[in-house]
């Protein structure tokens, strides 16, 4: 059986589909929630009730597990949920009940921008999860990735959303030269099987990406051909401004185009080589401009 964490997640709802359709029997750690939880028609799995800080749920879900895919955590924090406890004691906490059942598979994705001596909280968190799980004596694969998106993502549907309420201009931090890789998450999910039905992708970290370098500004131009929304940009320099507003949002609500981290983020290059997953798994990702339907 395969441990899915974060399967209620944008990448884990793809990467469960996926796993059910070839037929591996799949258990979802899923924190309680009055909202109602829902996958695909037809994906059908095992569902304990927890998360990451209930010790107990951990192994009630790992009883019967072979394989864990570890993808629950957050990238940007709330009162209730900060990067140590979601993401660095999460991680800590799932390594220890791995090592009391006996699961010694981890696979789990990571981000190229991830350095321990980052200016950014997430990138050293991410980081620090990365040596977590390796120094945990156990079989993992780390995946690290550029921007993933897709359908039910809060990146590219966000940009397409924005476009369609907003008909003067689409705001851009920055100058919009940071340059990305976007990976299809249809595409990361078949990356993550690969690693489950091959265990010489055991104790390896992969650096991933999609099939094209581009930066920001050419990113959004592609949204908006795909939406038939164009748009005139408007660069807000500095983009640290950004930042001020969304403590005024935090405070008063709503959902923000540019969160803290989506800025830090944007602030760097997260690229590897083209052709990483052809290399590294044998197929080649969907450029970006195939991928959009989901977006009309």
């Amino acid at each position: 059986m395969i441990l899915v964490t974060g399967a209620t997640g944008f990448i884990g709802q793809h990467l469960v589909k996926q796993l059910v359709e070839a037929q591996y029997p799949v258990c979802g750690l899923i924190r309680p929630s009055p909202r109602e939880r829902s996958f695909a028609p037809g994906v059908k799995i095992h569902i304990v009730a927890g998360d990451l800080e209930d010790l107990p749920a951990l192994r009630v879900a790992l009883y019967h597990a072979t394989h864990v895919v570890h993808l629950a955590g957050i990238w940007e924090e709330t009162e209730r949920d900060t990067f140590e406890s979601a993401n660095l004691r999460g991680t800590r906490n799932l390594i220890e009940a791995m090592h009391e059942v006996g699961v010694k598979r981890l696979i789990t994705v990571g981000s190229i921008a991830a350095h321990t001596h980052s200016a950014f909280p997430y990138m050293r968190v991410k980081a620090q999860m990365d040596d977590i799980i390796e120094a945990s004596g156990l079989d993992y694969t780390i995946l690290e990735s550029s921007g993933v998106y897709g359908p039910g993502d809060d990146w590219t549907e966000t940009i397409a959303l924005t476009l369609r309420r907003f008909p003067f201009f689409f705001p851009i931090p920055g100058d919009g030269r940071a340059r990305l890789q976007p990976l299809f998450v249809n595409d990361l999910a078949q990356c993550i099987l690969a690693c489950i039905a091959n265990d010489k992708t055991s104790r390896k970290l992969f650096t991933i990406g999609g099939p094209q370098q581009m930066t920001y500004d050419e990113m959004v131009s592609i949204i908006m051909q795909a939406t038939g929304h164009g748009r005139r940009k408007r660069y807000l320099r500095p983009a640290s401004a950004l930042r001020w507003s969304n403590s005024i949002r935090s405070l008063i609500g709503g959902r923000t185009l540019y969160g803290n981290t989506q800025l830090d983020l944007l602030s760097i290059d997260r690229t590897t080589n083209l052709d990483a997953v052809s290399f590294h798994f044998g197929f080649t990702p969907v450029r970006m401009a195939n991928a959009l339907n989901y977006l009309h």
